[in-house]
């Protein structure tokens, strides 16, 4: 069963660290046949919106439709798409979606290090790829040691690809997420090891989670990030 696949990236932007999502998904092409992107916030006159409910992005028209009939919600101009007047944006009802892992490849993690836009490297944790030569991967082998060093100012940072199928119509295609939060990087890890040793798809489900969170000053900010769950008695 072949499994979509990140290209290197070329250009990188601000991970997300309050409640806009900093969004490499629009920089991030995935090299399989993926149909559409989740996402959880629209441009609503300029501004971002962060949303309870799930957003697909890079839909064709065909598609964009049939998600609307079986996730509810409206059908609208993808403005992020730049000059493909073809594609849509369908904003869902939804905040929990129901799809099939295909095992361990599902996920994957790679680790970027940038300067504003400019990429300098990133590695699989194994290779390490910067514009001019490659090197053996020079990351700390565990995710609280990277977080540690990127906070330093020296580490990289996490880019995080999810690939899945919807359970309800897994024919329409695969579709994709993509964070690059410390918070989710540790939580897709995590999954990614509960599906080890498993190649057959694997019932999932993707939620949001919207918590309240107090910052030093005592300003309330909301923050929403991705989750997954494997659906107990399926592995």
């Amino acid at each position: 069963m072949s499994h979509a696949k990140w290209e290197p990236p070329s250009l990188m932007v601000r991970a997300d660290n309050s409640i806009m999502p900093a969004l490499p998904a629009a920089r991030i092409r995935a090299t399989g046949c993926c149909i559409g992107r989740f996402r959880f916030h629209r441009s609503v006159g300029g501004c971002i919106q962060v949303l309870p409910t799930w957003v697909i992005a890079n839909c064709t028209n065909p598609a964009a439709h049939r998600i609307a009939e079986l996730l509810g919600g409206q059908v609208h101009p993808d403005d992020d798409a730049g000059n493909d007047p073809a594609t849509r944006l369908v904003v869902t009802h939804c905040g929990t979606v129901d799809v099939l892992l295909e095992g361990p490849p599902a996920i994957q993690l790679q680790m970027v290090r940038r300067v504003d836009t400019t990429l300098l490297r990133f590695c699989d944790g194994r290779i390490q790829t910067t514009p001019r030569d490659t090197r053996p991967c020079q990351c700390p082998p565990a995710l609280p040691e990277r977080r540690q060093a990127a906070k330093a100012g020296h580490g990289c940072e996490p880019l995080v690809q999810v690939v899945f199928r919807l359970a309800e119509l897994p024919a329409l295609g695969r579709f994709e997420l993509v964070s690059a939060t410390w918070a989710f990087a540790e939580h897709a890890t995590a999954i990614k090891a509960e599906l080890r040793g498993h190649r057959r798809p694997i019932p999932a489900r993707l939620g949001l989670d919207r918590a309240l969170h107090t910052t030093a000053n005592g300003t309330i900010f909301a923050y929403t990030r991705p989750t997954i769950t494997i659906l107990p008695d399926r592995l």
